[in-house]
This record gives structure tokens, C-alpha cells and sequence, in this order.
């Protein structure tokens, strides 16, 4: 079987696009069957019935999701967060593109041009970052 990809410290798996739709459903829903996950998904594009079952088969040997057997129903539950899975992507994109430097992935991204809120977010965030980082602000 092969090796499945994930981060140097970490123990989530990187889902692929097809399988990160599908988390995104479920992650709404709070669990899923195959029925309900294949609904919500062809809102957004059509996909088969048996390709989702096979797509959270996949996801339930990778550990993304568990399953819940009930009366002949199987309830699919995430198995990781969303901000795990973010975690795991910002830091596969750092060490792809910026030697494993989350500081260069940040300076890239300040160099691009953000709406005005966000730009407001961003301060706002650095503050309260600074805040909690320096004990001089405690005293």
C-alpha cells in the first residue's frame, strides 16, 4: 500500500480535492451517510453514488473519517478538524515552496495585496498576537 502523504510532525493525512469536498460536507452536516453526503455534493458538481462510497471507503482507511454502523445505516463522522487539515496545508505549502518557513509564506502573503478589511484583520490579529508573545504588555 502506499505510503500515505503527510506532515513531518503531524499525524493528519492530506486529503486530496475530492476528499476535502467531502470532509467539507460532513464537517457541515456533523456526520454524513453516503446518501446525504452524494446530495449535497452533486449541488455543486454531479458525481455517482458508488464514487462518493468509494471516495469515503478511501477517507475511512486514510483515518479522515470514522464510521458508525446503526440499524443498517452507516454514519460517516470527521475524524479531523478543519483547522487540522489547514495546519497540514499551510504547512505542506511552507516547506514546498519556502524551505518549511511559515515567516516566508507569511511575508509573501503580506506582499499581496489585501482588501482594506482584511488589512484591518490582519492588524488586529498581529496585536493580539503581540500581546499574548510579550510579557512587557502584562505589567
Amino acid at each position: 500500500m502506499k505510503r500515505l502523504q503527510t506532515f513531518p510532525d503531524s499525524d493528519v493525512p492530506l486529503p486530496t480535492e475530492a476528499e476535502l469536498e467531502i470532509l467539507q460536507v460532513i464537517w457541515k452536516q456533523g456526520r454524513s451517510t453516503v446518501g446525504s453526503a452524494h446530495y449535497d455534493l452533486n449541488e455543486q458538481r454531479q458525481r455517482g453514488y458508488t464514487t462518493v462510497l468509494k471516495f469515503l471507503q478511501i477517507m475511512l482507511a486514510k483515518g479522515l473519517v470514522t464510521r458508525l454502523d446503526k440499524e443498517r445505516m452507516h454514519f460517516y463522522l470527521p475524524a479531523v478538524t478543519e483547522a487540522q487539515v489547514r495546519a497540514a496545508y499551510v504547512e505542506e505549502v511552507a516547506r514546498k515552496l519556502f524551505s518549511g518557513s511559515l515567516f516566508g509564506l507569511a511575508s509573501f502573503a503580506l506582499g499581496l495585496v489585501p482588501a482594506d478589511d482584511e488589512i484591518d484583520d490582519i492588524r488586529a490579529t498581529l496585536a493580539a498576537h503581540d500581546h499574548f508573545a510579550d510579557p512587557e504588555t502584562d505589567r
